[in-house]
């Protein structure tokens, strides 16, 4: 594993994500991932979706290492690893990487804290190794089929879809309109922090690919594999669950929130009315406190 970063972070962002930044060698190349925090005790797992990375943590890791061993990783395409043009960008493959550190960092009694599409590669992963996951903490999440909001489909549309991801930025770059109630809640570093590894049109090829890879159908290469993460939610019915949901989410709207709660009706649910899609930028006091509640039971 290497431990240097090819690229120093500005520094506005390395201010607020002042962690070591660590190197797995996976399939797709180099996976980036922080690991902060003490060694003792049960790990605490981030997953990101799209199009975030592990940047999306750093408020919580940075509040938590100093009692409990947080890692966040980027997936490949995303944040710091590598992003290759010719990788196969699909549920499986991610779940696979997942897994890969996991199993490299020998993590058990992990906490699962997923978000976006962080839930489907988090639950595809349980689904690999379920033994080792011991909590879960979703955050505007799925792990299973759902209405597509127009705007998604758009940026999946042939010919079109590249054109707007990928050269207009027409996915990242609306993240700070989009994916939060009120945007003015975003402070200029931190839109800063989640543009920064998606500078260029080739920077944006696992954007793209995300957005591609959401089955809507029995025909896409991946829905066999988004019903394996949606059955292993299962699998924490018995388990301690938490759910802090951005109400005012234009994409996961509350309806997926009640899809997470009839699959595990013991979970705590705290909706945060004020919030939307990006619920660790507006509301990061509850899903904080959640998680330290999490954690205790």
């Amino acid at each position: 594993m290497s431990h240097a970063v090819e690229t120093p972070l500005p520094a506005a962002i390395a201010a607020e994500y002042p962690f070591e930044s660590r190197f797995l060698e996976v399939d797709g190349g180099r996976m980036h991932y922080v690991d902060e925090g003490p060694r003792g005790g049960d790990p605490i797992l981030f997953l990101h979706g799209n199009p975030t990375w592990s940047y999306l943590w750093r408020k919580l890791v940075r509040e938590l290492r100093a009692t409990h061993r947080c890692i966040a990783l980027d997936h490949i395409g995303c944040g710091l690893s590598a992003k290759p043009a010719d990788w196969r960008y699909t549920l499986a493959a991610h779940a696979e990487n997942t897994l890969a550190l996991v199993e490299r960092l020998d993590l058990e009694r992990v906490t699962l804290v997923v978000h976006d599409w962080g839930g489907a590669i988090g639950m595809s992963t349980v689904s690999r190794a379920s033994g080792r996951f011991a909590r879960l903490l979703a955050l505007n999440t799925a792990a299973f089929p759902g209405a597509m909001p127009l705007r998604i489909r758009a940026c999946r549309a042939p010919i079109v879809g590249p054109i707007l991801v990928e050269q207009f930025n027409a996915f990242a770059g609306l993240l700070p309109r989009f994916g939060l109630a009120e945007p003015s809640r975003l402070t200029p570093a931190a839109r800063q922090g989640f543009a920064f590894p998606y500078r260029t049109a080739a920077d944006r090829r696992a954007i793209r690919a995300f957005v591609e890879d959401i089955p809507t159908s029995s025909a896409h290469p991946s829905w066999k594999e988004l019903g394996s993460a949606s059955q292993a939610v299962a699998r924490f019915v018995a388990k301690p669950v938490s759910i802090v949901w951005g109400q005012r989410d234009w994409c996961f709207t509350p309806r997926f929130r009640a899809q997470w709660q009839s699959r595990l009706p013991a979970a705590n649910v705290v909706p945060v009315e004020h919030a939307g899609h990006l619920v660790t930028e507006e509301a990061p006091s509850e899903v904080e406190a959640e998680l330290r509640a999490l954690l205790a039971r």
